[in-house]
């Protein structure tokens, strides 16, 4: 009986989980890993919190106990990182329950030491994420919208490419306008290195960055570091032929992972369930010189997500003359092989259909839970509690989304009232365009 009791707090815990719209498949797995990050009595509290950013005084309505209990609980979550400390522009402190991925499931293995038993956490990650492939097919297969992007190694752009790169397109660009920055230890190598399959890529080099970024200096979970330093650190990257990988918004991007294909669960991922539909690409694609290419392999051996092969060159005098070939739609556009090649046989080009990236983290929250029918989850998160500011966020980003998401999304909400805005919206919109 108590054993049911105890999975029955993890199920619900998992149960909260599965409100963000990447979500975690149940399995015995899982829980045997919630079992290792939370104790059973914490499992029940956190399975109680909104996903959105609450107040203490939130979670001590959530938890029916006093302000100085709740706060004292919900720091020793933040010391763990399994739950994020942050502040707001107006100063006002809060709390937000990270998703597993990206989230608790890295900052566990983001440092050295502590509570945990990392070696035990590693190999149920490595089962999870690495065998039972529903997790990862779940996370990085579904829906149009997806939780990272990559950048383009800004080593090889060309005057003319760099005209066409946006700011926050630029991994330098977020580093530059970041309130704090904060390296940590790769979680993917980490993770590697203790079932003993980390490759010889810079461990200490993952980038987190503003209100994130302060939590876990805060906490030990990432030291600060300076913008010069962390510029020196994403050259560090571009030499490995990392490839960067990070938030998928314009605006306070919360994390630059530095991937190599044989760790990072995220490459992994996008050659397993291909890569446009894991990682949003970058706005380029590269263009292969037919004369200048010799066939060195140099480029096929970096490429993270094995859209470059060699093929014949068909040439009569030398027949077995190789050259490159890029499979397009299988390309992130990261640029790597054009860092790598020493014939000038690589450049970059724009992509015909700029890649659209969501503005912000609200942004791209709705779009994912509309693609993945969880707008409701957003919404009306948690019975304890509804942040009428939060509330206006989602309906604002809503209002301006095109018809058919606008569509899904009144599907799913099935509410007069959003229907009501949404027509009103859209009059207001025909008087403007009319009057103009």
């Amino acid at each position: 009986m108590a054993h049911n009791t105890i999975k029955g707090n993890y199920e619900k815990l998992t149960q909260r989980l599965n409100r963000f719209p990447q979500g975690v498949p149940p399995s015995e797995t899982l829980f045997k890993i919630l079992n290792v990050m939370f104790s059973e009595e914490e499992a029940r509290l956190v399975s109680l919190l909104p996903i959105k950013p609450f107040t203490v005084e939130v979670a001590a309505k959530a938890w029916g106990q006093d302000l100085e209990k709740t706060a004292e609980q919900l720091n020793i979550l933040a010391s763990r990182a399994l739950l994020l400390d942050l502040e707001d522009d107006e100063g006002t402190q809060t709390y937000v329950l990270p998703p597993p991925m990206a989230g608790f499931f890295e900052f566990s293995l983001m440092r050295t030491g502590g509570e945990l038993d990392q070696k035990v956490l590693s190999e149920l990650f490595h089962q999870y994420i690495n065998v039972e492939d529903e997790f990862v097919t779940h996370l990085f297969g579904t829906g149009d919208t997806q939780l990272g992007r990559a950048f383009v190694n800004e080593t090889i752009l060309s005057e003319d490419n760099a005209l066409h790169v946006l700011d926050y397109e630029r991994a330098s660009e977020v580093i530059k306008t970041a309130s704090h920055i904060g390296v940590g230890m790769c979680y993917c190598r980490h993770k590697k290195e203790h079932i003993g399959e980390a490759c010889d890529a810079p461990m200490d080099i993952c980038m987190t960055f503003n209100n994130t970024a302060r939590s876990l200096i805060k906490h030990g979970y990432a030291r600060q570091i300076t913008e010069e330093e962390c510029l020196n650190l994403l050259d560090e990257a571009y030499k490995h032929n990392l490839v960067q990988f990070g938030e998928n918004v314009q605006n306070s991007v919360n994390f630059i992972c530095n991937c190599c294909s044989c760790c990072c669960e995220a490459l992994v991922a996008a050659r397993r369930v291909g890569a446009t539909q894991a990682i949003h690409t970058t706005n380029f694609l590269p263009v292969i010189d037919f004369d200048n290419c010799n066939g060195c392999n140099k480029c096929i051996e970096v490429c993270p997500v094995d859209a470059m092969t060699l093929t014949s060159k068909h040439d009569p005098k030398y027949k077995r003359a190789k050259v490159a070939l890029l499979d397009e739609e299988a390309c992130l556009g990261c640029g790597v092989c054009a860092r790598v090649c020493t014939k000038d046989g690589i450049t970059l080009k724009s992509r015909e259909k700029r890649v659209i990236t969501p503005v912000d983290s609200t942004h791209k929250a709705v779009l994912m839970a509309i693609e993945r029918g969880q707008l409701h989850n957003l919404i009306f998160d948690n019975q304890a509690h509804l942040n009428h500011r939060v509330m206006a966020a989602i309906l604002g980003v809503i209002l301006k989304l095109p018809p058919l998401k606008q569509a899904l999304a009144s599907e799913q909400f099935k509410s007069k009232y959003l229907v009501t805005l949404l027509k009103r919206y859209e009059q207001k919109s025909g008087e403007i365009t009319t009057q103009h």
